[in-house]
């Protein structure tokens, strides 16, 4: 077998072979390795390296996109659950710098104000003066009819008549009783009449005495009872009680009125407007400063730029425990009527300085049974914080413990803003609760 492949390679090359150099057989003894042949070429290095990179890229998205998209969903999450969270309003819980200014609101109201109610019964004849109108105390302001009164009034003249002419019989029968009483009692001594006749014509001028004062009696009973209806019959016509303004009016000609207040609406209204009044819940932290004959500017929104000097007329004396404030009635010169009843009015206190006082909006606190709490966002998310009132100014509260400054507040919470809700919070359009700092100018 040896000797067959040593002839076979003893041979040579077959008749028709190209001759070419041979590579002799690796690992045989004096041969040598030659790698070119098994050299890749530049077309096999390209797209081995495209391979390679498609099966990097391949890799890297199966990592990489899966978390861009997670990331894109929850941003995209985020940003819908921010669009469907609740809006609310937020304003900064902030401090005085100057409490020596205490503005408190209050309403301006007549100096007195008085509803005028039919006195008798009957029917509107005429009326004289309409709203807005200036009266002066005594004028007339509507006539009434009282045809019941009249009548009644008619039949106790005629009692009174009928008792005074009663009178005069009882007198006549009297003198006559103490004619024969006298005359009787004259005989009596003589023996020629009894002595009962004498006692009986004694008694009758007696109780002829006594029908005289009955007569009397019914007379000024029937005379009462005719001054009364007289005096119905003047309530007929409604006057002005006082110096003011007709400030309403519902009677109408041939209207039919009843006596009383629970018959239903006053005729009229009269209001004394030449000095007007406010009354103030001035809070149990500054009831000491306020005192009677307190200056106490007065200003309104509709008139800028003017101040109203008014005083502190009278204050009740007492804390009101439910509000802990005291009521404090502050009066207001008004001769040109530029002061209405009913508006809103602001009332400035000239108070000893106050250490400074955490203000939020009234309406920031909410007291319902889970106690008094307000609503604090951060980060949108609303926290919930029980607080406690310092102070309440009307229109803002000064809280003691429960918030700090700088803490954001919803200006009108409700039940519905749970702990920890989401919402989209919009800084109010005005400047956080307002506190004076100077003061007011002189009128």
């Amino acid at each position: 077998m040896n000797d067959a492949r040593h002839a076979s390679a003893s041979a040579g090359p077959a008749v028709g072979s190209v001759a070419g150099p041979v590579a002799p057989a690796h690992g045989g003894e004096g041969e040598v390795f030659d790698p070119a042949p098994f050299r890749p070429g530049k077309m096999g290095l390209l797209g081995t390296g495209a391979l390679a990179a498609l099966v990097f890229g391949g890799l890297l998205a199966a990592g990489i996109v899966p978390r861009i998209l997670h990331r894109q969903a929850l941003e995209e999450e985020t940003t819908a659950n921010e669009k469907d969270a609740p809006r609310v309003v937020v304003t900064q819980a902030k401090r005085s710098t100057d409490a020596s200014n205490l503005v408190l609101p209050g309403s301006v109201q007549p100096l007195q104000e008085t509803a005028i109610y039919a006195r008798a019964n009957g029917f509107v004849r005429r009326w004289l003066v309409d709203i807005g109108a200036r009266v002066k105390q005594g004028q007339t302001l509507v006539e009434l009819e009282v045809p019941d009164i009249d009548e009644e009034l008619r039949q106790n003249q005629a009692t009174a008549n009928q008792a005074k002419a009663g009178i005069a019989q009882a007198k006549t029968q009297l003198e006559l009783a103490r004619a024969n009483s006298n005359r009787y009692g004259a005989l009596g001594p003589t023996g020629v009449v009894s002595q009962q006749e004498v006692d009986q014509y004694k008694a009758t001028f007696d109780a002829q005495q006594s029908n005289v004062e009955a007569a009397e009696a019914a007379h000024k009973s029937a005379l009462a009872g005719v001054r009364r209806l007289q005096d119905l019959k003047a309530f007929g016509v409604l006057t002005a009680p006082f110096d003011g303004v007709v400030t309403m009016r519902t009677a109408e000609v041939g209207q039919l009125v009843t006596s009383g207040t629970n018959a239903g609406q006053p005729l009229f209204k009269v209001a004394e407007v030449d000095v007007v009044r406010i009354f103030v819940n001035v809070p149990q932290l500054y009831a000491s400063d306020v005192h009677v004959d307190m200056d106490a500017p007065v200003t309104v929104r509709e008139l800028p730029g003017r101040t109203f000097a008014g005083k502190v007329a009278r204050t009740s004396n007492e804390i009101d425990t439910a509000t802990r404030t005291l009521l404090t009635e502050v009066d207001i010169p008004n001769p040109d009527g530029s002061l209405i009843a009913g508006m809103y009015a602001q009332v400035s206190f000239r108070v000893v300085g106050q250490k400074a006082l955490l203000f939020v909006p009234a309406t920031a606190v909410l007291i319902d049974a889970q106690g008094t709490r307000a609503a604090t966002v951060r980060d949108g998310v609303i926290a919930w914080k029980d607080v406690q009132i310092d102070a309440d100014m009307g229109d803002r509260l000064a809280i003691a413990t429960g918030l700090n400054e700088g803490d954001v507040v919803v200006n009108a919470p409700s039940d519905r803003l749970l702990e920890g809700m989401h919402v989209r919070a919009e800084q109010s359009q005005t400047a956080g609760p307002r506190v004076a700092d100077s003061k007011p100018k002189p009128p």
